[in-house]
């Protein structure tokens, strides 16, 4: 079927128009990559920059603003590649930003300059200047990696160390004889249990008993002092009496104070024989409690581990 006229010329406009179209839109994208002004800068990365390739995209905190335009060798450090790269004229690059490496991991392996930092208050960088530089994520990763093994790998070294027949040796002969000293202590605390389970009620009672002495002893000081003070009031008495009275009287005063103090030492005597028991038996229970003192000093002092051991076993006992 032919086409018409009017067809012919309805298609015709609308290929010219549709090609219009193409060349506009592309005139456009074309003039402005070419009116978009690039400021170039450089940076210098330590690490291998293996999958940053000329034509790589430099972003702004994930926006494009740029791309690579070459890669070198930095001649006074074989070590180091300086990156050359432009970024749009509009895109403010601060001395305080710094650029990174990031990607790499993915399938493809590309990666691409990361910027990132710096304040609006900052300077901006000058045309060709270079900015630094930071390790990248994945370096950082690697590198902590590498540290981790090393320590692995001295841990493991220090475990073998440990684990030689030599030292196997040792960590037998050790539990031996802590197998031997345990078997000691459990002997010792089994054979004198009473003994040392009567420490307590020893020292509690000799306690009493002292504290029974004392008061005794202070009673009988007290006495003693009363009566000291009586005699001293007999003798003033007395003196006075020798002055004012006759040499009879003054005898007769002295013999009373002989008296009182022959009644005192009765006294005394007789107190004493009444507690004489109680001090002996006081006298018997700190020469006991003295023995079983030096007993246990002596049985510890030849071998110190027995009092670990005997808190172990009482904290098993609860």
């Amino acid at each position: 079927m032919e086409t018409t006229k009017a067809e012919r010329i309805r298609l015709g406009i609308f290929v010219l128009l549709m090609s219009l179209l193409i060349l506009g839109t592309v005139a456009f994208l074309v003039g402005k990559k070419i009116t978009e002004k690039f400021t170039p800068y450089k940076t210098r990365f330590t690490e291998s920059v293996d999958g940053l390739n000329p034509g790589a995209k430099v972003k702004l905190n994930g926006i494009v603003v740029g791309q690579v335009i070459n890669l070198e060798v930095d001649p006074e450090d074989l070590t180091a590649v300086i990156v050359n790269f432009e970024v749009s004229s509009e895109t403010p690059i601060k001395t305080t930003m710094t650029a990174n490496l990031i990607g790499g991991i993915s399938l493809t392996g590309l990666k691409s300059i990361e910027l990132s930092g710096g304040s609006p208050s900052d300077p901006n960088v000058h045309k060709g200047d270079f900015i630094q530089s930071s390790v990248s994520g994945f370096k950082q990763i690697t590198g902590q990696a590498e540290h981790i093994a090393e320590k692995i790998e001295g841990i493991l070294n220090n475990l073998l160390n440990i684990t030689n027949e030599q030292n196997q040796r040792r960590l037998n002969s050790i539990a031996t004889n802590l197998d031997n000293m345990t078997a000691r202590v459990d002997a010792f605390l089994a054979k004198n249990s009473e003994d040392i389970n009567e420490i307590p009620k020893n020292a509690k009672l000799l306690l009493e008993n002292s504290n029974a002495a004392v008061a005794e002893l202070k009673t009988i000081e007290n006495k003693a002092v009363f009566t000291i003070a009586r005699l001293d009031s007999l003798l003033i008495h007395a003196d006075k009496k020798v002055q004012n009275l006759q040499i009879e009287t003054a005898i007769k005063s002295a013999n009373d104070a002989a008296k009182a103090a022959e009644l005192f030492v009765k006294r005394g005597d007789q107190l004493i024989y009444r507690n004489q028991e109680d001090l002996a038996i006081t006298v018997r229970n700190l020469r006991e409690a003295v023995d079983n003192l030096r007993d246990v000093s002596r049985q510890l002092r030849e071998n110190p581990s027995l009092l670990l051991r005997n808190e172990e076993k009482q904290q098993r006992v609860r």
